[in-house]
């Protein structure tokens, strides 16, 4: 059979067509002139992720071509003016899986001219952010993007760039302008499922075409920080797509990487009109040193920093949501066996940090994020974020935090050395909270004596019976990440070395406290695989500690741990590690006078 070059069918000389398929482009042929004598849709088809609004009398010729017709529909835009576009979506049987459509002389759009190239550009999904990308195909780079938010493409690199619907929305080509045909993007669904809807997509004999080189989306990913040269200092050129978050200290944004088309989480912190102060300085350089030094597969993964000239920017893995998104939802609520693997995951996590010298000190749900996970056993995988007020062991006095989650301690001993205690306290009203212990998130909280109080009374609830010993008002007496490990997990996960974790003698060991410092209840548990012995109960009195009631268990009341965690039956006391904190050296230079960053490590 003779090869076709493609052509509108209505150009198709009769005699080239093989008998064998004769048939099959008859009925093309027919659905081709219908096409072309029906008036446009009335609305844009439903497959359509956007239209191309034509902006110039060549775009308008475009819209004309009959070839085109089967594309077109009519749109209302903000003016309450009726125009016609051309739909660009699932439904174009383009050649390439991911490709929306192509355009250009012999394109799924017909854009005719002298100076308009075979495939001029195209238009690319990256199913694995749901984010469409334009490809400059033509042979002189004549395609352009304009307007105030275009983002040229990168000079050097392959000729590609995100489309979006605030940014890179206005599209020329051809010229030595690049502006003889000219299109406005105008979107009809930006959250669109790539992957899906392109497995369902069924190609039509409109478009099936002949193209020497069909392109192959391959994203690439950001380098990391040592795959970059040591005198590089590659920036992101990004644009937002949505708001994840605010707080005091910044916003939270969805970014989307203009280049790779990767979706990030971008943290932007307002520069003051005169800089930083030192304390907003250091706490900056806290939290990039410490995502940049953390790897750790429940530590949020750290992309990038960078500095503009009115904002810094600090880039991580972009995650489903938030913990605290799962509570609202009352995931926990129903899900007792899932509280467990948020338990052991952010356990393992904290004793990363803590082998290496570092207090999060902001333990909290809307801190801790989870992304779906399609293989068997826990649903989550759950991730520490937000390293904001964070520090080395040996240099955490102030009073920070969130005051529901913050450790007694950082309230009753103010300037004294902070210890990675503070997080354990943190993660189990982290717990008690996504359990709503005796209805612990109805409970109105205004005073820290009463944060510790409601903290006090989940911890002597049934369901927290193993993990008690976290709520120990003596951070002396509390256990670390990795004495939980040890005790609940039978040690799977740990960071520390197990001969480094310390267990003393049973005789060293009392369960009474220094007089002021009250007590929870012994241990209990949640929700194991087999339930644990239940633990004798223990008589109870009350005691005051800076005006607070609290209850108080007698002194030398036995710790045992239950047979089901595979523990020793004597007591295992939790102390502090003897091992040395980490030190750390923090970056010499955040913000220079009119210099930019220097990547951290």
């Amino acid at each position: 059979m003779r090869t076709l070059r493609m052509l509108p069918l209505n150009h198709v000389p009769p005699a080239t067509i093989c008998c064998s398929h004769q048939e099959h482009f008859s009925s093309a042929f027919a659905i081709h002139r219908q096409a072309m004598s029906a008036p446009p849709r009335p609305v844009p088809h439903p497959q359509a992720i956007f239209s191309l609004l034509p902006l110039n009398e060549n775009a308008h010729a475009v819209i004309q071509n009959p070839s085109n017709y089967h594309l077109l529909s009519n749109h209302i835009d903000g003016m309450h003016k009726q125009q016609v576009v051309l739909n660009v979506g699932f439904q174009i049987g383009s050649a390439a899986r991911y490709t929306l459509a192509t355009l250009g002389r012999n394109g799924d759009i017909i854009v005719d001219g002298p100076n308009i190239s075979r495939i001029q550009c195209s238009f690319e999904i990256l199913p694995e952010y749901d984010v469409v990308m334009l490809y400059d195909e033509s042979t002189s780079q004549t395609t352009k993007l304009f307007g105030d938010e275009a983002t040229p493409f990168k000079p050097g690199c392959k000729r590609r760039v995100v489309i979006g619907e605030r940014f890179n929305n206005i599209i020329g080509m051809g010229g030595t302008g690049c502006d003889q045909v000219q299109f406005e993007v105008v979107w009809h669904r930006a959250n669109f499922k790539g992957k899906e809807e392109a497995d369902h997509r069924i190609e039509s004999p409109l478009q099936a075409r002949t193209v020497d080189n069909v392109p192959t989306v391959v994203p690439s990913e950001i380098p990391t920080p040592d795959q970059w040269p040591p005198i590089q200092k590659p920036t992101i050129r990004h644009k937002a797509l949505s708001v994840l978050g605010e707080g005091s200290f910044g916003v939270v944004y969805k970014v989307v990487d203009v280049d790779s088309g990767k979706t990030m989480a971008a943290k932007a912190i307002s520069q003051p009109q005169n800089g930083f102060h030192a304390q907003q300085k250091d706490r900056l350089e806290r939290e990039i040193f410490a995502l940049s030094q953390s790897s750790h597969k429940h530590i949020v993964e750290y992309i990038h920093w960078y500095a503009s000239p009115d904002k810094l920017w600090i880039f991580t893995a972009l995650k489903a949501g938030g913990v605290d998104n799962l509570i609202d939802n009352q995931y926990f609520d129903r899900n007792s066996t899932e509280i467990n693997e948020l338990l052991d995951q952010m356990l393992q996590a904290l004793d990363y940090l803590t082998y290496n010298g570092v207090i999060h000190r902001d333990v909290k749900p809307a801190n801790i994020l989870y992304t779906p996970l399609e293989s068997a056993g826990s649903r989550f995988l759950y991730q520490l974020t937000d390293f904001g007020l964070c520090n080395s062991i040996d240099a955490a006095r102030s009073i920070v935090g969130s005051p529901m989650y913050q450790a007694p301690e950082i309230q009753s001993q103010a300037g004294a050395r902070q210890t990675c205690k503070v997080d354990i306290w943190s993660l189990f009203v982290t717990v008690a909270f996504a359990l709503n212990v005796n209805q612990y998130r109805s409970r109105m909280l205004n005073l820290p004596a009463e944060c510790v109080e409601v903290a006090l009374q989940a911890a002597r609830a049934p369901e927290l019976q193993t993990i008690q010993d976290m709520a120990e008002i003596d951070p002396s007496k509390r256990p670390s990440a990795a004495q939980m490990l040890v005790k609940c997990y039978n040690g799977q996960g740990l960071t520390t070395p197990r001969n480094e974790i310390p267990i003393y003698p049973e005789d060293t060991f009392s369960m009474g406290f220094p007089t002021g410092f009250p007590s929870p209840q012994p241990p209990s548990c949640l929700a194991y695989a087999s339930p644990p012995a239940v633990l004798n109960a223990h008589g109870m009195g009350t005691d005051t500690h800076n005006g607070l009631q609290v209850p108080q268990r007698q002194i030398g009341a036995p710790n045992r741990t239950t047979s089901v965690l595979r523990a020793r039956s004597r007591p295992l006391p939790p102390t502090d590690s003897k091992r040395g904190p980490t030190q750390h050296g923090f970056p010499s230079c955040l913000l220079g006078d009119g210099e930019s960053p220097v990547h951290p490590g």
